[in-house]
C-alpha cells in the first residue's frame, strides 16, 4: 500500500488559535489523526510547563514503508554523511533499524529529497508526506511570531513529531 491521501488541513482563525487550550487542541490533531489515516496509529500528547505548554505527535503503527531499508539508502546519500557529517557506513545502517526517531519538523516542510535524511533516519517518499501532512495539521493550529533576531520566542505551543517512543517501538507492517 501507498500513501497518496489529499487531506484536508483545518483553517483555523487566529481568535480561535487563541482561544483552544492545547489540551483542546491536541483532541482535535488526534481526531483528525484518527479519521483521515485509518492505515496508521497515532499518539498525540499535550504537556504544561512553565512558560508554555506543547504537543507531541508520535507515529507507532503504520500498514506501508516510512522507513527506508539499509539497501535504499543511495551512494550519494552514503558518500555525504560519510564526508561531510562524519558517520560511517554501519553507523547510517545502525540508524535505520531503530525503532524511535525524533524527527525534525523543519525538515518535513521542504519537498522530499531522496538523498537526505530527516535527524538521522532516511524517509521514504510516502513516509516524508505521510509526516509532512502531519506537521501541516499541527500546524494548522499553531502560530508563529517569533523573532529570531531579537531572540523572541512567541509560539501557540512547541511541537514534536517521532516515529515510536522512546519506551515502544514503531511498528512497521507493510501489507503486500
Amino acid at each position: 500500500m501507498m500513501y497518496k491521501q489529499q487531506i484536508e488541513i483545518p483553517t483555523i482563525s487566529q481568535a480561535e488559535k487563541v482561544n483552544l487550550s492545547t489540551t483542546e487542541i491536541s483532541r482535535k490533531i488526534k481526531e483528525q489523526l484518527k479519521r483521515d489515516f485509518k492505515n496508521c496509529v497515532f499518539s498525540v500528547s499535550s504537556k504544561y510547563y512553565s512558560g508554555g505548554s506543547s504537543i507531541s505527535i508520535y507515529l507507532m503503527k503504520a500498514d506501508f514503508k516510512i522507513i527506508k531499508e539499509p539497501s535504499e539508502i543511495t551512494e550519494t546519500a552514503f558518500f555525504n554523511y560519510e564526508q561531510r557529517q562524519r558517520y560511517t557506513r554501519e553507523q547510517l545502517i545502525k540508524n535505520q533499524t531503530e525503532t524511535h526517531f525524533q524527527l525534525n519538523q523543519f525538515t518535513l516542510r521542504e519537498a522530499f529529497n531522496n538523498d537526505n535524511w530527516n535527524n538521522g533516519v532516511f524517509l521514504t517518499e510516502q513516509g516524508h508526506k505521510l509526516l509532512s501532512d502531519v506537521v501541516k495539521i499541527a500546524d494548522a493550529y499553531n502560530w508563529n511570531n517569533s523573532d529570531s533576531s531579537i531572540d523572541y520566542f512567541d509560539v501557540n505551543f512547541s511541537f514534536n513529531i517521532d516515529i515510536g517512543k522512546w519506551d515502544k517501538p514503531f511498528i512497521q507492517e507493510v501489507k503486500r
